[in-house]
């Protein structure tokens, strides 16, 4: 099979993996918000980040190595294997003993128990480095997908039972813990692998090395989050940051039905391109292009409607959360720009520089969001915001120099699904006003069919490759022969 048929046949794998998950997610955080207050969602939220961050570093940037490695003997497997097992074992001692310092920190005694029981998690995401490793590089993408629905399901299932029967806090923790450990049983079916005692010191020295990188890389990038999460509990308390972390599901939501399956994916894509430069910088534009025709009207929209949609899924007490989401759905406009950056990097070897940008985006993060933190949960949201602009041509410089992607080409390849969703706001800020009486869901219907009735064709007629996409398809499905009978 052709590296764009792998490519196209993997995204949609992480599509309908996602599509499936982020739907049954959908209904079980409306029975768990429904029923959980705010205090729950931010000492979970915190005790998360603590772990999430853990994680990170857990992984060792070892599957990111492994996968962009052309060539892997089973001791390599072996060795990584055990190197990540061992330092998800210290991290969970070291979460474990240290959750006392941590409430006695944040003055949320709930916080000691709660991070206890989740300390596991940090070496049950460790262990599933090489496992994850062996599925991305076989393109094993369908494996990917079936485990994230059956573990999200399962987990689900899991913490809504607890919730409605009082659990109270402990059912997001349930939630956690059952997810990780179905996705350790699924990934193990998956690959049929199990690890020989077997490990190699040299070995384990040398993929550390290169993995160090891409784990520094992704606690500074992907942790970027996590710390602001920390920022926000200890500046705002526990609450406060529960609303902000319902406003941010709300965003995760739509990262999840948009273009995290394209991430995933994209990574074994452009490795596969690492020895022909201009086919990488088409490719990744080719994704930077995609990415905005489908995010920014899907986050326009979000905003508009966030007042209803947030209230019928969550419920009044939630109102607080509805500012911002709204304000955080405008990092959409820089997400395309740079949400590649590190896979683009990574697949031609370029690791300590994603560290070098990552680490400029901590720095941002951890600076602007100590001062917003400081205006309470809006100001909070705005931070994200003012964090992303700052970054973002910071970013574009260096993907210019290092990589070689244009600066020019990359605005290009955005411009016209900027316009046609300036074109969808209009249309949808004038219609608003004459449908408050409406019940929200009425709301909600007629701004969606609104929304994608302005958007299509706009897109369609401005932008020739949706245009050739769309034709594309409507040709090959006609070509395609009707089955018999």
């Amino acid at each position: 099979m052709s590296l764009r048929k792998e490519t196209i046949s993997g995204v949609l794998w992480m599509v309908l993996g996602t599509g499936g998950q982020t739907l049954f997610q959908f209904v079980m955080f409306i029975v768990l918000a429904r029923t959980l207050g705010p205090e729950a969602f931010g000492v979970v939220g915190i005790a998360t980040a603590f772990i999430d961050i853990s994680n990170l570093i857990g992984r060792a940037g070892l599957t990111e190595v492994l996968v962009q490695r052309q060539d892997m003997t089973e001791a390599e497997l072996d060795t990584a294997f055990w190197s990540s097992f061992g330092i998800g074992l210290l991290l969970t001692l070291a979460m474990f003993f240290g959750a006392q310092s941590l409430a006695d920190l944040f003055g949320v005694p709930e916080l000691k128990i709660v991070m206890q029981l989740l300390s596991p998690m940090s070496l049950l995401f460790a262990a599933g480095t090489v496992y994850e490793a062996k599925l991305r590089r076989s393109f094993g993408f369908r494996a990917l997908a079936a485990r994230n629905v059956t573990a999200t399901i399962f987990s689900g299932i899991v913490a809504m039972g607890m919730a409605l029967t009082g659990f109270g806090v402990f059912s997001l923790v349930g939630q956690r813990l059952a997810y990780y450990v179905w996705y350790m049983a699924a990934i193990l079916v998956a690959t049929r692998w199990l690890p020989s005692i077997r490990f190699r010191w040299r070995t384990a020295v040398d993929q550390l090395k290169s993995g160090i990188a891409v784990s520094l890389s992704s606690l500074l990038g992907s942790g970027n989050q996590r710390i602001l999460d920390l920022i926000v509990g200890y500046f705002v308390g526990a609450e406060g940051l529960g609303y902000l972390r319902i406003a941010w599901r709300g965003i995760d939501l739509l990262l999840e039905l948009s273009i995290r399956p394209v991430m995933t994916v994209s990574l074994t894509s452009l490795a596969r391109l690492q020895s022909d430069r201009a086919a990488l910088i088409q490719a990744y534009l080719k994704l930077v292009h995609l990415t905005a025709v489908f995010i920014y009207p899907l986050f326009v929209g979000a905003a508009i409607v966030a007042p209803e949609l947030l209230t019928l899924m969550f419920g009044t007490k939630w109102q607080a959360s509805i500012v911002p989401m709204q304000i955080l759905t405008q990092i959409a406009f820089f997400v395309p720009l740079i949400y590649y950056k590190t896979n683009a990097l990574m697949a031609i070897g370029k690791m300590w520089d994603v560290l070098l940008i990552n680490f400029v985006e901590f720095a941002l993060s951890a600076v602007i969001g100590v001062i917003s933190a400081q205006y309470g949960v809006e100001g909070a949201a705005i931070g994200n915001v003012i964090r992303m602009a700052i970054a973002t041509p910071i970013i574009l410089l260096a993907l210019k120099a290092w990589v070689g992607i244009p600066i020019g080409r990359t605005f290009g390849v955005v411009l016209y699904p900027v316009i046609a969703t300036m074109v969808m706001l209009g249309v949808l800020m004038l219609l608003r006003p004459m449908l408050l009486s409406l019940h929200p869901i009425q709301i909600l219907a007629i701004m969606s069919v609104a929304g994608f009735c302005t958007y299509a064709p706009v897109i369609i007629v401005l932008d020739r490759a949706v245009w050739q996409t769309v034709r594309n398809a409507t040709m090959e499905r006609l070509r395609r022969p009707k089955p018999a009978g």
